[in-house]
């Protein structure tokens, strides 16, 4: 990130910290989360020993990785993150830093996940090219990002980024193809693009938003109908134009 950028992440997500904590804190939104976290972690490719995870925040997906693929490491720009992720993922390999200077070796792991990290940079090839500098050669990288395919997604995106004081107005969502693109222009090979999220992510991903569904009896039950809803909808060509957010699976040549 450019330095302006890196210290307004900063500053928005010491703030954040704690809501961050209190979105895990309801059954029915770690339910949507540990989905939204299997998912990634699939595409892993077979071995995978060393892993990082860009953008840890308060570690709810490192304590997952780290039981899969023990050992994971953990990176987020924001310390103050990284205090609340000791709580999920104590004595977990934790590293400040800014994910456009990424401090380890090349070819330093066998998968990169990025959960949501790519949209708070500004140098999107940068950040993408730092990524495949550190994966071994057929290592992979594996993102979920939002999907701004659907102009009625893109359009309510652009509000709230600029109406709530919870997003940087920076920030943005990425369509398909452009996103293939970055990919592309970072050296990356794009294997596989596929959407995630839709009634789940809306009403049981973010409940410090969105917390309609907290309120409702059987609110986990009904987040168990909203994924299994969502899974037919992002797999149909036609109806995965309403994904929230889209997931990239590209390898180092």
């Amino acid at each position: 990130m450019a330095n302006s950028n890196a210290q307004a992440q900063i500053e928005l997500h010491r703030a954040l910290a704690p809501r961050y904590a209190y979105r895990y804190g309801f059954e029915f939104s770690r339910l949507f989360q540990e989905d939204w976290h299997a998912e990634m972690i699939s595409h892993a490719p077979p071995g995978s020993r060393a892993v990082l995870d860009i953008g840890c925040g308060t570690g709810f997906f490192l304590a997952e990785l780290c039981q899969r693929l023990p050992g994971a490491v953990g990176l987020d720009i924001s310390h103050d993150m990284l205090l609340v992720s000791e709580q999920y993922v104590p004595g977990a390999r934790l590293v400040t830093g800014d994910a456009e200077q990424l401090p380890f070796q090349d070819g330093a792991f066998d998968v990169v996940f990025c959960k949501g990290s790519l949209h708070h940079t500004r140098d999107h090839v940068g950040f993408l090219s730092n990524c495949r500098r550190t994966l071994r050669a057929g290592g992979a990288l594996v993102m979920s990002e939002p999907c701004n395919d659907n102009p009625l997604i893109r359009l309510a995106r652009f509000v709230l980024y600029r109406k709530s004081p919870h997003f940087d107005e920076g920030d943005q969502g990425f369509t398909r193809r452009g996103i293939v693109g970055l990919c592309e222009q970072a050296g990356l090979r794009v294997e596989r693009v596929k959407k995630y999220g839709f009634l789940a992510y809306v009403f049981a991903g973010f409940p410090d938003h969105l917390g309609v569904l907290k309120h409702v009896p059987g609110n986990a039950w009904i987040t168990r109908a909203f994924l299994r809803i969502d899974r037919v909808v992002c797999a149909l060509p036609g109806l995965s134009l309403l994904g929230f957010h889209v997931v990239v699976v590209a390898r180092r040549a």
